[in-house]
């Protein structure tokens, strides 16, 4: 349940923007915005645990005076990667639907500031933003810096990726002086003062399946994996092989001796046959690859547990709760409930 938590994502904010001002902006007393936000002079952190309001209050400020688009800037700097594994389990969703479908139950069942909605009507499917209550001060910085941020994110998981456009963007506040520069990043009509906002493209994307190869996202995120995953993906043994290739190629091995073996440059006769010396087997393998991707996904995102089954190949939730308690002798709830128990414990100390 971590992973959309305002503070993950306050703090991807705070060093874009802290990055942002030391590359393009140096004339501008980082020091004094960070004090007058409440933010720690590294930009690491805000003060009392607000990471995402001390970045919105700093936003706020720029955007009043010297960098009126700063939220856009920020929104068009954002990727998946950001994401940490929800971005892996986007990128490695069967379809642009079902990638839409993990994010926006990841927004609206944490303690992000922005909920979104999917409405298909019409052949096209609108996205529908809302913030809560309390970010109300800083709404037009914060769906200015969302809405861009979410179609970069779409952007990536497309076939036309950059090339594709929406097919229209609507923000429920007046046109701010810098609406052109929203037209230019949107490259689509964009229209305010309407009665939402709402992010709208043909819905027929929806169904088209996420691009695999040699994504650099892909890369990253699945380097990201290995690392929380543990020492069994590392070295040159074949089985550590086996193993990354499964996480770093998921659609080209979904789980397949044959197809793994082919991108191993090894005949399936052969990858068996080696797997047997080091006494293990292609299954064996792909089920432990499949339980410590499920604790994961469990322990670090909000992901439901029939989307995780879908996720790791299981066509019924059932096998995938009965594999999992198999494994760990608990079950997938369970996981989840002492995770969560132990991280509140954690934040009382």
């Amino acid at each position: 349940m971590q992973l959309f938590q305002l503070e993950h994502m306050g703090k991807r904010r705070l060093a874009m923007l802290r990055n942002l001002l030391e590359s393009q902006f140096p004339q501008i007393d980082a020091t004094a915005l960070a004090a007058s936000s409440e933010v720690l002079s590294d930009w690491s952190d805000g003060y009392h645990h607000d990471s995402m309001y001390g970045f919105l209050r700093a936003a706020e400020q720029l955007r009043r005076k010297e960098i009126p688009d700063i939220s856009l800037q920020i929104g068009d700097r954002a990727q998946l990667t950001d994401s940490g594994l929800l971005g892996y389990a986007v990128l490695t969703a069967p379809t642009v639907g079902h990638a839409a479908k993990l994010t926006s139950h990841a927004l609206n069942s944490s303690q992000y500031l922005v909920r979104t909605k999917q409405s298909p009507k019409d052949g096209l499917n609108r996205v529908v933003f809302n913030i809560v209550n309390d970010a109300r001060p800083y709404r037009e910085a914060l769906l200015e810096m969302s809405v861009l941020a979410v179609w970069r994110c779409t952007q990536s998981i497309l076939i036309d990726g950059r090339a594709a456009t929406p097919s229209f963007v609507t923000f429920n506040y007046p046109e701010p002086p810098h609406g052109n520069k929203y037209r230019e990043l949107f490259s689509c009509p964009v229209m305010f003062d309407e009665a939402h906002t709402v992010l709208a493209y043909p819905e027929e994307w929806s169904k088209e399946a996420i691009p695999s190869g040699n994504s650099e996202m892909l890369r990253i995120c699945s380097s990201e994996m290995k690392q929380v995953l543990g020492e069994g993906y590392r070295g040159n043994n074949l089985v550590a092989r086996v193993k990354r290739a499964l996480v770093e190629h998921p659609k080209e091995c979904n789980y397949s001796l044959e197809s793994t073996a082919e991108l191993l440059n090894l005949s399936s006769r052969n990858l068996r046959r080696q797997l047997a010396q080091a006494n293990t087997g292609f299954r064996d393998i792909c089920l432990g690859v499949r339980m410590e991707l499920a604790q994961q996904y469990l322990q670090s995102t909000n992901m439901p547990l029939k989307a995780i089954a879908f996720q790791l190949g299981y066509r019924h939730a059932n096998n995938f709760h009965r594999a999992y308690t198999d494994y760990y002798s608990e079950s997938p709830t369970l996981t989840r409930e002492k995770h969560l128990t132990r991280i509140g414990v954690e934040r009382s100390l």
